[in-house]
């Protein structure tokens, strides 16, 4: 059935109001408390006497666990549910993030990040197959797009909801206040969403009846269903061209998200307000870069690899750029920093519904599970802790930023490679008979 993007928009319209705000919210909470580390690092490593090194450690401990249960996440999704996962998770890293406030020495904190990232790695591909049965193709582009938008909106309030609460307090407080909002978000999940469309009395029948059977004929498409096992997504180039993809950008993305807070207090110029509000801006303009980018993915045709992958490279150069500017033009640096975070995670949404549109539902997700949990792992632990090392050997972090930045350009090219065997395909038949057309 053949549906504009807009006349596609009015069907089951309330989704928009109720799934989508609700996931939107989880989404910002876990990034919230996953990032808010970065505001109290320079607190507690002064009180616990840490180096720039064992700061890196703290800021990747987090990784381990979260690509641990990411791995897991599709198959545990499959098994449970996704809605129920989901709450188990709020409750689990809610509490996981207080218990970080009450740590006193490096090796408590690095098992409470652990405990911190087993708690939130289910949420990402839990999340996805939600939504992927709660939207249609034709609009899930935009939907992971809004989801999306949560990560950064997280990073943003983190960095001027905790310094407001550190100049009044301190960094325990700060971890242990923040943590307390996703244990009332256990409930609203279960009032908010259904158990599944049937049970969605606020939508019409019919919305009701086209929307599911539209997603039924979705994986009706796909071949093989009984025969071609989930395990065969690894002998998918994409899948492992996205991996790559995705942890390169990851290592920028943590890298900086962790150490922007002290890179700015090494200016010696910024209060902690300030630090909190420019370390914050950022992320205000990545949201504006996944609500524009997931909106021109849609309307071209729901094109997904090079959406995600320019964006990617000119991140990465941003940050190449900002490595040069001279300490005394640090507010030049700040506005790079700043411009930075409108590509930062536009390929966020795409990569992860590209998944559940190449693959059907059973296999998107173990692959939506696989790229993020080893692209987290090699992000959130290497970003964090490479920037440590080199800042330990170095005078300042012009180093670690080039380094930062080339990671992402390489995660951009990687993106842009990532066809599928299918793709490959067509290419080469429209090269043999239209070598014109084809290039």
């Amino acid at each position: 059935m053949d549906h504009s993007l807009e006349s596609v928009l009015k069907i089951g319209k309330y989704r928009w109001f109720t799934v989508l705000p609700t996931v939107f919210m989880v989404y910002m909470l876990s990034y919230f408390d996953r990032v808010n580390i970065g505001m109290a690092l320079p607190h507690m490593t002064k009180e616990l006497g840490l180096t720039s090194v064992q700061g890196g450690w703290i800021g990747g401990a987090f990784a381990w666990g979260y690509a641990f249960t990411q791995l897991l996440a599709g198959w545990l999704a499959l098994k449970f549910g996704s809605r129920r996962l989901i709450a188990i998770c709020l409750f689990l890293f809610g509490g996981a993030a207080m218990m970080t406030g009450m740590a006193h020495t490096f090796w408590e904190v690095i098992a409470v990040r652990i405990l911190l990232g087993l708690a939130e790695g289910p949420v990402y591909a839990a999340t996805s197959m939600l939504l992927a049965q709660w939207f249609m193709k034709a609009e899930r582009g935009r939907a992971f797009g809004i989801w999306n938008l949560g990560a950064p909106l997280g990073g943003f309030l983190a960095g001027p909801i905790s310094g407001a609460i550190i100049a009044h307090y301190d960094w325990r407080i700060m971890l242990v206040v923040e943590g307390l909002p996703a244990w009332l978000f256990c409930v609203i999940l279960f009032k908010a969403i259904p158990k599944n469309l049937d049970s969605a009395n606020w939508l019409p029948a019919q919305d009701r009846t086209l929307i599911k059977d539209t997603l039924d004929q979705e994986q009706a498409n796909y071949k093989k269903p009984e025969v071609d096992p989930w395990w065969t997504i690894f002998s998918e180039p994409a899948v492992w061209w996205l991996t790559a993809g995705f942890g390169l950008n990851t290592i920028l993305l943590y890298g900086i998200t962790l150490w922007l807070p002290t890179i700015m207090k090494s200016y010696g110029q910024l209060s902690e307000t300030m630090i909190g509000l420019f370390a914050g801006a950022p992320f205000v303009m990545t949201m504006l870069g996944i609500y524009y980018i997931s909106r021109r993915s849609d309307r071209h045709g729901q094109e997904r690899r090079w959406h995600a992958a320019v964006p990617t490279m000119i991140t990465g150069l941003l940050v190449i750029a900002a490595a040069f500017v001279p300490l005394s033009l640090y507010y030049v640096q700040i506005c790079l920093f700043i411009l930075m975070g409108f590509t930062l995670k536009m390929l966020m949404p795409l990569v992860f519904s590209r998944l559940t549109e190449i693959l059907p539902l059973r296999k998107a997700m173990p692959a939506v599970a696989v790229v993020s949990g080893v692209g987290n792992l090699i992000g959130q632990f290497l970003g964090p802790l490479l920037v440590g090392y080199v800042r330990s050997i170095s005078s300042d972090y012009k180093t670690s930023l080039l380094m930062l930045g080339g990671f992402a350009l390489l995660g951009g090219v990687a993106i842009a490679l990532s066809k599928t065997k299918e793709e490959r395909t067509r290419t080469k038949s429209a090269l043999i008979h239209n070598p014109t057309t084809a290039r």
